[in-house]
C-alpha cells in the first residue's frame, strides 16, 4: 500500500463586509487582469434624497449602475452588472472574496457608516442640493492613496480632495481639508457631527 501526501489547500476567509469584498476584488482584478483596476462610488443629492452611482472599470471593461437608492444597492447592483459581463475568478477558492451575498447591514462597517452618514449631512447641510461625493479605490502600493474622495460643489467652482487607506480615513481627511474654508462659513458648528 503506498502512502500519498493529500494537498489540503486553504480557503481564504470571507471579507467582513461586502466594501471589503469589492476591495479584495479590485485587487484581485488588478493583478490578474489589469492594474488599471478602479472602483468609483457618487453620491448625488435628489429631491428624494441621496442617490447611488458606482463604476468599476479595468483594462477596456465598464459597468455601472446608477440612481441606487443605498450605497449596499449599488454595491450590490454593480456586481450582479459585472458578473453579467464578465467572468472574474479564475477560481473556486478565489470565489471566496466577491462582493456578494452579504446583507444590507453586511456593506459597510459601524464605524465607516457613521463618518459617511455625517459627512454626507455635513455637505447637504453647507452646499444644500449643489455638490457631488466622489470616492475611489484603487489596490496601489501606498496605503494613503488607495481611497481618494472628492467633493464638488456649487457648480465645480468648490473642488476639495481627500484621501486615505479606507473610505473613512479618506472622507475624515476630506472633512478636514473642507472644514476651514467651506463647512465653518455655513455658519453652522459641524465640528461634532464627523465620528
Amino acid at each position: 500500500m503506498e502512502d500519498k501526501t493529500l494537498e489540503i489547500r486553504r480557503v481564504p476567509q470571507r471579507p467582513a463586509n461586502g466594501l471589503l469584498a469589492w476591495q479584495a476584488t479590485v485587487g484581485y482584478i488588478s493583478v490578474e487582469h489589469s492594474p488599471d483596476a478602479a472602483l468609483m462610488l457618487r453620491a448625488l443629492p435628489k429631491a428624494d434624497g441621496i442617490r447611488w452611482h458606482a463604476t468599476i472599470s479595468y483594462g477596456g471593461t465598464t459597468a455601472q449602475v446608477a440612481d441606487a437608492d443605498t450605497l449596499p444597492q449599488a454595491l450590490r447592483d454593480l456586481w450582479v452588472e459585472l458578473v453579467r459581463i464578465h467572468d472574474i475568478f479564475k477560481s473556486v477558492q478565489d470565489r471566496v472574496r466577491q462582493p456578494a451575498l452579504y446583507a444590507d447591514n453586511q456593506w459597510l462597517d459601524t464605524d465607516t457608516t457613521a463618518t459617511l452618514t455625517s459627512l454626507l449631512e455635513i455637505t447637504e447641510a453647507a452646499f444644500g442640493k449643489q455638490w457631488a461625493l466622489i470616492l475611489v479605490y484603487q489596490a496601489v502600493e501606498n496605503p494613503v492613496q488607495r481611497v481618494k474622495a472628492r467633493l464638488v460643489a456649487k457648480d465645480n467652482t468648490v473642488q476639495i480632495s481627500g484621501s486615505g487607506p479606507s473610505l473613512r480615513e479618506a472622507c475624515r481627511d476630506l472633512y478636514r481639508n473642507a472644514a476651514p474654508g467651506y463647512f465653518a462659513s455655513s455658519g453652522r458648528n459641524v465640528d461634532s457631527l464627523l465620528t
